[in-house]
C-alpha cells in the first residue's frame, strides 16, 4: 500500500510537468514579468476575416482573460527585445482557448475559471521567442497564478418598497 501511496505522490508531482505545453527548443527568454492584478473577465475575440484560412482554419477567434496591473512586484529583462515592465493600470490578456507553448494550459483555464471578477491575483508571464511550426514568433505563457485576495461578496440591496414612483413628490 505504501508503494502505490509513492507512485500516485510521485505521478502529481510529475504530471502538470507533462501536461504543460513544450517550449520550442530554440525559445529564447526575453523577460520575465511578475504582478499583482485585478480579474476583470474573459472577453469573447472573433476572428477579423484577415487570411484565406478565415475564419475556419485561421485560430483568430479565441477568448481572453483580461488582468489590471495593480503593481510589478517583479520584473527582469534577459535580452534587448524583451518587453518592458507592466505599469500599474496597463491591461495584460491571457489567451484561454488557444494553447500557449511553456504554460499548463488546462490547470491556467481551470483556475481562471474560478476566479471572480475583482479577484486580486498574483502571476507570473514570461516572455519568450521561438520558432512554433515554421513560423518565428513571440509567445507569452503565464507560468505561476495564485490568489491573492478574494473580492468580498457585498450583498443584495434590500427590495424598494412598492409603490408609483413615477411622479416625483413636490
Amino acid at each position: 500500500m505504501k508503494i502505490i501511496k509513492n507512485i500516485l505522490l510521485l505521478m502529481s508531482a510529475v504530471a502538470p510537468a507533462l501536461m504543460a505545453s513544450p517550449l520550442p527548443e530554440n525559445a529564447e527568454l526575453l523577460a520575465t514579468n511578475a504582478v499583482e492584478a485585478h480579474y476583470l473577465g474573459t472577453v469573447k475575440i472573433p476572428c477579423r476575416h484577415l487570411t484565406a484560412d478565415c475564419p475556419d482554419k485561421c485560430n483568430h477567434a479565441t477568448e481572453v482573460a483580461r488582468f489590471r496591473v495593480l503593481k510589478n512586484m517583479k520584473y527582469e529583462r534577459t535580452a534587448k527585445y524583451g518587453d518592458e515592465a507592466y505599469t500599474p493600470g496597463s491591461i495584460v490578456m491571457v489567451d484561454i482557448k488557444n494553447p500557449t507553448p511553456g504554460q499548463d494550459d488546462e490547470e491556467i483555464h481551470r483556475f481562471i475559471g474560478n476566479l471572480k471578477v475583482g479577484d486580486k491575483v498574483r502571476f507570473t508571464q514570461k516572455h519568450y521567442y521561438g520558432e512554433i511550426n515554421n513560423l518565428s514568433e513571440p509567445f507569452r505563457p503565464v507560468t505561476h497564478i495564485e490568489v491573492n485576495e478574494k473580492q468580498p461578496v457585498i450583498p443584495a440591496a434590500p427590495p424598494a418598497p412598492e409603490g408609483d414612483y413615477s411622479v416625483m413628490p413636490l
